[in-house]
């Protein structure tokens, strides 16, 4: 397969800009992934990176680099009086110029800060990572969320289809705050397809096309569609079989619809890996088939190593593919992507194509080292007013 150059790196640094990213904790996920990733590719470029949490766990804390402050601030109960003294504490000590609170709740105690103690010395970023609250629990937390939110500097979106949806149901957000679009990004030069061969490391299920999905196994995720996809590929006399990496609460769930379904032998769940790339280049084809989504890191990863992509039509997905790489379909309607997927999949010419254009997408429009730029730019606020900030649009 023919692969793409990468892109070099723009040095940007600001003298002025000590920055504090703030998360409820240190888990395995893709927030957290791209929090940890950015703080690390922070130092050196702004004088001081605090890489802060709310509550253990903490297992993404093995992969903060030496020059990144940590902190933990010990969340006891629903909400914590002392929790919200340490960050006050942080703010001070370290002399923290902006913010990055990562999500809603998060972005409640560094709100809080600024209200309780009239202090305007840090600026406030908001980036909110959900795109529709979907149980009555999250519309209920929204009441108080969308007040929250009043007090941040800026709100950072991760595509203009979850700004839209915000902006519109919360109308005061765009009057109060300046609101940013900033895609992921993704390090083309370490998803690269050419640098991993296949060899015995990765358990390949018994086919001759493999799908795989990557993320934690939870019902909105649906990874249990992967499965049945499969299942129903199989009956069309397709020779096809999936990889499901992750883990969570839907693991036993897709373990019992394999069984149920007979495709033991073609589907596996490989679990958690500290390292998704060799599981990637195995991959014919990446399957999204979530209900809800904003802007998937775990996508953008499988676009850079040059496989063809089928998302649902949720979120900023559409956005993503908009310069080729897959197709998008109805969330819950595998006859649609069993369509789909059974043209590419025997087209080894068109496969490559895809491959192509998805890696395309990620070196011209979706660039790691850009899109830390241009947190900087938002940390001291030199966007602009509504700006949507593309990777190639530093």
């Amino acid at each position: 397969m023919t692969l793409l150059p990468c892109v070099d790196r723009t040095e940007v640094t600001n003298s002025d800009t000590n920055t504090l990213i703030l998360l409820n904790s240190l888990t395995v996920g893709g927030s957290e992934k791209k929090a940890v990733f950015l703080a690390n590719d922070l130092v050196g470029r702004v004088p001081r990176v605090v890489l802060a949490y709310l509550n253990e766990p903490n297992s993404l804390l093995k992969h903060v680099q030496p020059g990144v402050v940590t902190a933990c601030l010990d969340r006891k109960g629903k909400f914590s009086i002392g929790t919200l003294y340490k960050l006050r504490k942080l703010i001070q000590q370290h002399r923290i110029r902006t913010v990055f609170a990562v999500n809603l709740y998060p972005a409640l105690y560094a709100s809080l800060v600024k209200i309780a103690t009239f202090d305007r010395s840090f600026r406030l970023v908001a980036t909110v990572n959900t795109t529709d609250p979907a149980s009555s629990r999250q519309r209920r937390q929204m009441l108080l969320y969308q007040n929250v939110l009043r007090y941040a500097d800026s709100i950072v979106f991760g595509a203009e289809f979850q700004r839209d949806l915000w902006t519109r149901r919360y109308p005061h957000l765009s009057r109060n705050n300046s609101t940013y679009v900033l895609y992921n990004g993704v390090d083309p030069s370490k998803f690269c397809r050419a640098d991993f061969d296949m060899d015995d490391s990765v358990f390949k299920p018994a086919a001759r096309y493999v799908l795989g999905t990557v993320g934690k196994l939870r019902p909105e995720k649906s990874q249990i569609e992967v499965v049945r996809a499969v299942h129903l590929l199989r009956a069309r006399e397709i020779d096809v079989g999936a990889m499901l990496i992750g883990d969570g609460p839907e693991r036993s769930r897709i373990e019992a619809e394999i069984r149920d379904l007979g495709v033991e032998d073609q589907v596996r769940v490989i679990g958690e890996v500290d390292d998704v790339r060799p599981y990637l280049a195995a991959l014919d084809f990446f399957v999204l088939p979530s209900v809800t989504e904003t802007f998937s890191n775990a996508t953008l990863e499988a676009m850079a190593m040059a496989c063809p992509i089928a998302a649902t039509r949720v979120g900023g997905m559409q956005e993503m593919l908009q310069f080729g790489g897959g197709f998008t379909y109805q969330p819950g309607d595998l006859n649609a992507l069993c369509d789909q997927l059974s043209v590419f999949l025997t087209d080894k010419s068109m496969l490559m194509k895809l491959g192509e254009q998805a890696r395309r997408a990620v070196v011209e429009n979706f660039s790691w080292n850009s899109m830390v730029d241009n947190y900087i730019r938002i940390a001291v606020g030199s966007p602009g007013n509504d700006a949507t900030i593309s990777a190639t649009n530093p």
